[in-house]
C-alpha cells in the first residue's frame, strides 16, 4: 500500500497544476482593455487567459513590435496559434520557410512546428495572437484565469 501511495504522489507532482477556471462566456474585449507589459521593442496587451467550455486554455493578446524586432526567438510548442495582422508587415518563419504577412493576413502555427516572427519595418506592426489548447493537451504553463472582457 505504501508503495502505491508514493507512486501516486510522484505522478501527481510531475503533472502541471491547472487552475479550475469557470468557462469563459460570450464577451467583448474593448480596445483599451487588458494588462499591458513592455518588452525589448515590443508591447504586449493581454486580453484573456482562461478555460472555455471546449478548451482547457484560450489565451489572446495583442502585440505591437517596433521595426526590426521579434517578440522572442523561433520556438515550437504543442498548442496551436492563430495570428491576425492588424497593421504593418511581419516576416513569418515556419519550418525554415519565411513568408510575409501584411495587414489583414491570418497566420496559423500548427502544433510543434518551428516558428517565429519579425517586423521588417519601416513601421511598427500590430497583431492579435490566439492560443488554442484542447482539453486533452497538457501544458507546462497553466492558464491564469484572467480576462478583460465585458
Amino acid at each position: 500500500m505504501l508503495l502505491l501511495g508514493v507512486a501516486a504522489s510522484a505522478d501527481a507532482q510531475s503533472k502541471p497544476i491547472v487552475p479550475n477556471c469557470a468557462p469563459l462566456g460570450s464577451t467583448v474585449f474593448p480596445p483599451d482593455s487588458g494588462r499591458v507589459r513592455a518588452g525589448d521593442g515590443a508591447l504586449f496587451r493581454s486580453l484573456v487567459d482562461t478555460a472555455t467550455t471546449n478548451l482547457s486554455r484560450l489565451e489572446m493578446h495583442v502585440t505591437t513590435l517596433a521595426p526590426g524586432k521579434s517578440p522572442h526567438a523561433p520556438h515550437r510548442h504543442p498548442h496551436e496559434e492563430i495570428m491576425i495582422v492588424r497593421s504593418g508587415t511581419l516576416e513569418v518563419l515556419q519550418n525554415g520557410v519565411t513568408r510575409r504577412a501584411h495587414s489583414g493576413a491570418v497566420i496559423f502555427e500548427a502544433s510543434n512546428d518551428l516558428h517565429g516572427l519579425r517586423n521588417p519595418g519601416p513601421d511598427s506592426a500590430t497583431y492579435v495572437v490566439i492560443r488554442i489548447e484542447p482539453h486533452d493537451l497538457v501544458s507546462a504553463d497553466a492558464n491564469r484565469c484572467h480576462f478583460s472582457g465585458r
